[in-house]
């Protein structure tokens, strides 16, 4: 199988949380705090911690193997297939929000009269061919694509530095305690628990024993760069900010250098087009590897056409509009990862550790 180095895996992991997270967290932030925003971007790290320690017991108890072969292993053929399939149930629910994200984002963004179900199709048709090709292609997308951001991005938040105003922080940390944390729930308990999409590539790591620091590294870079935008955009934008579904798209229209430089909104989606399409790319491999392990086949090239038109079926019959998928991502996402990304593969791995304690003590008994 091909493998993937640490700084490829930190890589697909910061566009993976940050695809969708640049999108829509700071928006999602500034409904509950404006003064304390740069501190809730930091409920990222959380969720990163969290997904790092299930890492930790994954790559101990199960080196080489995907989380849903973890759970074959540990439930045997049914019950372990059944896991699978709430396994898919959340990989095809994540597929469909992130590609109604993202229909919404460019209908609303630059292409107001193209129907949303023919955006989707061409991102889910991208994604799929990145997928069928392997992760190790995926990676080398996501390398292409940092010296674009590591030159476009700074210069973007150095043009918008020209309108900050402090005045929206003062007094420094005025909100009550409740409201920054209430802001950081869904970047802690949804973008942050993402980061577990790679006990699925665990199987694809050169080194993954490294994974849980894989994990705390991408965690952090991805909240530095959350908390900074948040800051920016909360400085910029004031209080209108609690009242937009994308302040960052409002904060780079409103850059003007001169009379020529203005209209940078174009690089932004642009760049946010091509993020929201590896991650949607990230995910099919994960869930493809998911179906490969419950349906047993023994080939993967078939598979991420039939997880691509799913994903973009749902994406286009679960949500109507982008109203639904914030809801949803508020309401529902972070109790719903919370149970399948860290407690349910934590109960699988307790169980795990007592069936390696029992079958000691039987080996002990019987050489007594």
């Amino acid at each position: 199988m091909v493998q993937i180095s640490r700084y490829q895996l930190i890589l697909m992991l910061i566009w993976t949380v940050l695809g969708t997270g640049i999108v829509t967290m700071p928006g999602t932030i500034a409904q509950f705090t404006l003064r304390d925003a740069w501190i809730s971007g930091f409920g990222l790290l959380f969720g990163a911690v969290m997904c790092a320690v299930i890492s930790l017991a994954h790559v101990r108890l199960f080196p080489g193997r995907t989380l849903t072969q973890a759970a074959i292993d540990v439930l045997g053929p049914v019950l372990g297939r059944a896991y699978g399939i709430w396994y898919l149930a959340y990989g095809f629910l994540t597929m469909a929000t992130i590609g109604r994200e993202m229909s919404a984002f460019i209908g609303i963004s630059v292409l107001p009269n193209t129907p949303d179900f023919l955006v989707s199709a061409l991102a889910f048709a991208v994604s799929m061919y990145l997928a069928y090709l392997g992760i190790e292609v995926v990676a080398r997308v996501n390398e292409f694509i940092l010296p674009l951001a590591a030159v476009v991005s700074p210069v973007l938040f150095l043009l918008a530095a020209r309108l900050f105003d402090t005045s929206s922080f003062q007094p420094l940390l005025g909100d009550p305690a409740s409201a920054a944390w209430r802001a950081a729930v869904v970047p802690a308990f949804a973008y942050g628990l993402e980061f577990a999409i790679a006990l699925q590539w665990v199987p694809a790591l050169r080194s993954p024993r490294t994974l849980p620091w894989d994990i705390v590294i991408a965690g952090a870079i991805s909240a530095f760069v959350l908390s900074a935008l948040v800051t920016l955009t909360v400085g910029v934008l004031g209080e209108p900010a609690r009242y937009l579904n994308y302040p960052v798209l409002e904060l780079v229209r409103a850059i003007r250098q001169g009379k020529f430089v203005e209209r940078l909104d174009t690089l932004y989606v642009m760049g946010v087009a091509i993020t929201l399409v590896l991650k949607l790319a990230t995910f099919q491999l994960a869930v493809g590897e998911a179906v490969k392990d419950v349906s047993g086949s023994p080939e993967r090239t078939w598979i991420p056409v039939p997880v691509a038109l799913l994903g973009w079926s749902l994406s286009n019959y679960l949500f109507r509009n982008v109203f639904d998928v914030t809801n949803f991502i508020l309401r529902d996402v972070p109790s719903y990862f919370l149970a399948t990304v860290v407690l349910l593969p934590g109960a699988l791995y307790a169980l795990r550790a007592v069936q390696s304690v029992r079958a000691k003590s039987q080996r002990g008994l019987r050489s007594t």
